[in-house]
């Protein structure tokens, strides 16, 4: 009985554990996932506010290069100051089109860029004087002038440009930040939900295991007395039974039956037969050792099944069990009600014997004549001679 309770109990809380180990898995790689989504999110918008950044930067460094290669062709009308304020222009085309391009990824608002790409057009229109006047300037130096003042309105348009974009840059990242802060917040929120959803289910789970496992003790328990049912003795007889039948050890099994119960029951009510029944099996407990199964299979009636047991094993420990149950003191209403029981033994002697059917026909018929004989004593089952 305590082999099998314990064997429930360790498969209980094995599921119990697993049950909140996969609790803390699932916990861990969400608290894993939310981080790691908030600190790449977090990377991204700072990636691309830097990169952004940086294309400024390096253009209003453009516009610086134009004019000062303007300055110097203007002083020194040579190949090289030619080639230098060429090379700027170039320049500033080139990252004018990476500029648009970030507009386009950016996804602002035609209302946010309109005043920007209205500069855009007009830039567009002095780089395109200027690249009409550069290339042949040095051929034609009166029209340094007029280049020079054409680089201060295209340096003077980049740096409208280029300043606008930086506040709208700011602007947007701070938005998307508040954004991203925001989804943050809300994808925690989720997890935290779904985390709660989860525990929940785990405990509902939890309980429905704790439930059957209660029912699964229930179905192997006799509720009177807390000991093993006919069911539970007879799936452990069996187990036992096939062993011992491999390695030819002696099975023996006891019935034993409460004396006049019926005459208990009848005088002083089914109360107190509960109560002879409860001290009965208590008393049996007592004297039955570990590895034998003790249940009781009927009102009154007990079984039990000793393993690697002879006959005089058997015999020796049921008429010990008789003088225990004889010492009971059992009182009602301050009168001794006397208790006994009688006792029905068999053993395994040929392979046809390890079977608990049979082992309980041949110890129920010994159990017979212990009641026929008078009650109070123990009996044995003979076999018959095989030839």
């Amino acid at each position: 009985m305590a082999t099998t309770k314990s064997r429930l109990s360790l498969g209980f809380s094995r599921r119990q554990l697993l049950i909140w180990i996969s609790f803390l898995l699932l916990s861990g790689l969400a608290v894993i996932a939310i981080t790691f989504y908030a600190s790449y999110a977090q990377k991204q918008l700072d990636a691309d506010y830097i990169a952004f950044s940086s294309e400024i930067v390096r253009a209003q460094h453009d516009g610086e290069a134009l004019r000062q290669s303007s300055l110097n062709l203007l002083d020194h009308p040579q190949p090289l100051h030619q080639r230098q304020l060429l090379q700027a222009l170039w320049m500033i085309h080139s990252r004018q089109m990476t500029i648009e391009q970030y507009l386009q990824r950016s996804k602002l608002t035609a209302h946010d860029t309109q005043h920007i790409l209205e500069e855009f057009t007009h830039l567009d229109s002095l780089l395109q004087q200027a690249d009409a006047i550069a290339p042949d300037v040095l051929e034609d130096t009166s029209q340094l002038s007029s280049l020079h003042d054409l680089t201060e309105d295209i340096d003077n348009s980049l740096a409208y440009i280029y300043s606008e974009l930086h506040t709208l840059m700011i602007r947007g990242a701070t938005e998307q930040q508040h954004i991203m802060s925001v989804m943050t917040q809300i994808i925690i929120a989720l997890g935290i939900l779904v985390l709660v959803v989860i525990l929940g289910l785990l405990v509902a789970i939890e309980k429905i295991l704790g439930q059957q496992h209660e029912l699964e003790h229930l179905s192997i328990t006799d509720e009177l007395t807390g000991l093993e049912n006919r069911r539970a003795a007879m799936n452990r007889a069996k187990h036992i039974l096939t062993l011992a039948k491999r390695s030819g050890d002696s099975v023996s099994l006891a019935i034993i039956d409460i004396d006049h119960f019926k005459r208990i029951n009848d005088r002083y009510g089914h109360p107190f037969g509960d109560q002879v029944i409860k001290q009965l099996a208590l008393q049996l407990k007592t004297m039955a050792r570990e590895s034998d199964v003790l249940a009781r299979i009927g009102g009154e009636e007990f079984c039990l099944l000793m393993p690697n047991t002879n006959p005089d094993g058997a015999s020796e420990l049921c008429e010990r069990l008789l003088g225990s149950i004889r010492a009971i003191i059992i009182t009602h209403e301050e009168n001794s009600v006397p208790l006994t029981v009688s006792i029905g033994v068999t053993t395994t002697h040929h392979q046809d014997d390890y079977d608990f059917d049979v082992l309980y026909a041949h110890a129920d018929a010994a159990l017979y004549r212990a009641k026929a004989g008078g009650r109070d004593q123990l009996e044995s089952f003979v076999p018959s001679t095989r030839g």
